[in-house]
C-alpha cells in the first residue's frame, strides 16, 4: 500500500466566519431585507455607507482572503443598486423577487467561506505556555541521496516546542514560518492553484517564537511527517503534548517533505524521483525507493537524537539542556510512523513508539526479523486494516518482547490522524475525510497520542488507555512483558 500525501487537508481546524466577515455578511442581509419586509428602500446612500464601511472593516482588520470574493461583489452589488435606483419604494412582486434572489445570492456568496474558512489550532488541553524555535541540522557524513547536488552533507531544518515561560500579551507566531512557500506547495502537490491556501497566513499556532524555557527537564518526543507533508502537519498533536509537559521535534525530511526552507534562505522542493509513480517505474523499482526512502526519514531521526547528545555545543543549544535522554519517544504517520518503527526496532534510545497508519512495508527483511522491546501503540484506519501493510504490522506486534496496542478507528480515513477534517467542516461531504465528526476523531487521536506518551514515558495516566472508551475504535492489547 503505497502513502497517500499529507497533504493539505491535515492542515488545522475550521472556524465559522471572522467576526468582521459576520459583520459583512449581516450588513449585506440587511441590504437585501430592509426593502423586503418594509417595501421601501432606506436613505439613499445609507446602504452604500454601511456596506462600504464594513468591507473597509474586513479587509483593514482582517485582510483579504480569496474565499471571500463573492461576498464583496454581493456587497459592491447591493452598494451601487441603493445609489443607482432612483425609486425607493418596491411593490409586493418586486419584493417577492428580491427576497428569493436576494436570499440565494447571499447563500451562494457564504458558501465559500464556511466551506473553506480561516483554519484555527484547537486550544491545547494542558496547562504549559509553548515556546518554539527552528534548527539548522546537518549530517556530514550521511550523502543526500535525493534533488540536484546528491552527496554529504545531509541538511535538516527541524522545529523544536517546548514549555515556555511567556507573557501572555506576546504575539503567537503562525501555523508555519514559512507559510509563503509552505501553503502554495502543499496545494500544488494535490493538483490546486498555488493560492489555494493562502488564507491559512491568518492561522495562528499557540506558540511564541525564542520564548525562554520553562524550569526543569522534560521528555521529548520526535515526530515524523508523511510522504509530502511538512513538520508542522500535525500541529495541534504537537501543541497537545507540549502542552502536557514534553519537549517535541519534528524535522522536514528535506525533498520528501512538500518543501523545505534550509537555513541560508534556500527553498528545497519535493523530489518526485524519491518515491516515484508505482505504474511508471514498476513494482521493483518503487519497492526499492520506498525502502530508500523509509531509511532516509529513519536516518533523519537518528540524526536527532545524535544532535540532541552533543548536548550545547550542537544545533539544538541550550534546547538539548533541558530534554531528559532517558525519556525519549518516536511517533510519526504513514511513511514517518514507518520510520519511526524502524528507528525503535534498531536504536536503543527509543522508549516507546507510536504509529498512525505506519508504512511498515518499506521495512527490510532485516528490520522485520527484529524484536520491538520497547512499548508501542499502532493506530490504524479502517482502509489500512487487513492489507499486506497490516499483516506485516500485526507481525511486528506479535513478536515484540513488550506491550503492543494495536488500534483500529472504524469511520475514520488515512489523513484523519493528522487533522484532515479540520480543513473544512464539510470533509465528508467533499470526500477529503472519513465520517468521524472533526472534534470527536481529534479526542480520539488525543486521547491515546497523550495517554500513551503519559504511561511509558511519564509513569502516569494507566487509566487512559484502558479505561475511556469510544465506540469508533476496538483494541487488542498483546503484552510480552
Amino acid at each position: 500500500m503505497s502513502p497517500p500525501a499529507s497533504g493539505i487537508y491535515s492542515l488545522i481546524s475550521p472556524q465559522p466566519l471572522r467576526r468582521f466577515e459576520l459583520t459583512l455578511a449581516f450588513a449585506s442581509l440587511f441590504a437585501v431585507a430592509w426593502p423586503v419586509v418594509f417595501g421601501y428602500r432606506p436613505r439613499r446612500g445609507l446602504v452604500a455607507g454601511v456596506l462600504s464601511a464594513a468591507i473597509f472593516a474586513q479587509l483593514f482588520f482582517e485582510g483579504y482572503r480569496w474565499q471571500m470574493l463573492p461576498y464583496y461583489v454581493v456587497a459592491v452589488g447591493l452598494a451601487l443598486g441603493d445609489i443607482v435606483f432612483l425609486d425607493r419604494t418596491l411593490e409586493w412582486p418586486t419584493r417577492i423577487i428580491r427576497g428569493i434572489l436576494g436570499t440565494f445570492g447571499l447563500v451562494a456568496a457564504a458558501a465559500l467561506p464556511v466551506v473553506l474558512p480561516v483554519p484555527e489550532v484547537p486550544a491545547p488541553s494542558g496547562p504549559e505556555a509553548i515556546g518554539t524555535i527552528s534548527v539548522a541540522v546537518a549530517d556530514r557524513d550521511r550523502d543526500a541521496l535525493y534533488g540536484p547536488r546528491p552527496g554529504p552533507p545531509r541538511e535538516l531544518v527541524a522545529q523544536v516546542w517546548y514549555p515556555a515561560q511567556v507573557d501572555p500579551s506576546l504575539e503567537r507566531v503562525v501555523w508555519s514560518a514559512d507559510w509563503e512557500v509552505v501553503a502554495p506547495a502543499l496545494s500544488e502537490s494535490i493538483g490546486l492553484p498555488s493560492w489555494f491556501l493562502n488564507h491559512t497566513r491568518y492561522t495562528s499556532s499557540h506558540a511564541v517564537s525564542d520564548a525562554a524555557m520553562a524550569e526543569g527537564t522534560f521528555p521529548v518526543i520526535v515526530y515524523s511527517h508523511g510522504w509530502d507533508g511538512v513538520r508542522t502537519i500535525a500541529l495541534n498533536q504537537v501543541e497537545d503534548l507540549v502542552s502536557n509537559g514534553y519537549i517535541v521535534i519534528a524535522p522536514d525530511h528535506t525533498h520528501a517533505a512538500a518543501v523545505t526552507v534550509l537555513e541560508d534562505g534556500e527553498v528545497v522542493y519535493q523530489d518526485p524521483d524519491a518515491l516515484p509513480q508505482l505504474a511508471e517505474v514498476g513494482e521493483a523499482a518503487y519497492a526499492e525507493a520506498a525502502t530508500e526512502l523509509v531509511a532516509t526519514f529513519s536516518a533523519d531521526l537518528v540524526t536527532i537524537l545524535d544532535s540532541l547528545e552533543e548536548g550545547e555545543s550542537g544545533p539544538f543549544a541550550a534546547i538539548s539542556g533541558r530534554v531528559d535522554l532517558n525519556r525519549i519517544g518516536i511517533y510519526g504517520h504513514s511513511a514517518g510512523g514507518g520510520a519511526a518503527v524502524k528507528t525503535c526496532l534498531e536504536d536503543e534510545r527509543c522508549d516507546a513508539v507510536l504509529g498512525l497508519d505506519p508504512w511498515v512495508e518499506p521495512l527490510t527483511e532485516v528490520d522485520l526479523r527484529l524484536t520491538m522491546n520497547r512499548p508501542a501503540l499502532y493506530m490504524r484506519s479502517a482502509g489500512w486494516v487487513d492489507t499486506p501493510n497490516d499483516a506485516l504490522l500485526r507481525g511486528i506486534a506479535a513478536r515484540g518482547s513488550s506491550v503492543t496496542y494495536l488500534l483500529e478507528v472504524d469511520g475514520a480515513s488515512h489523513n484523519d490522524f493528522i487533522m484532515t477534517p479540520l480543513l473544512s467542516p464539510f470533509g465528508a461531504q467533499l470526500g477529503i475525510t472519513g465520517s468521524i465528526p472533526a472534534g470527536r476523531m481529534i479526542n480520539i487521536v488525543d486521547n491515546y497520542l497523550l495517554g500513551f506518551f503519559d504511561v511509558f514515558l511519564l509513569g502516569t495516566g494507566s487509566a487512559t488507555l484502558d479505561s475511556v472508551s469510544f465506540p469508533e475504535v476496538s483494541i487488542a492489547v498483546i503484552d510480552q512483558r
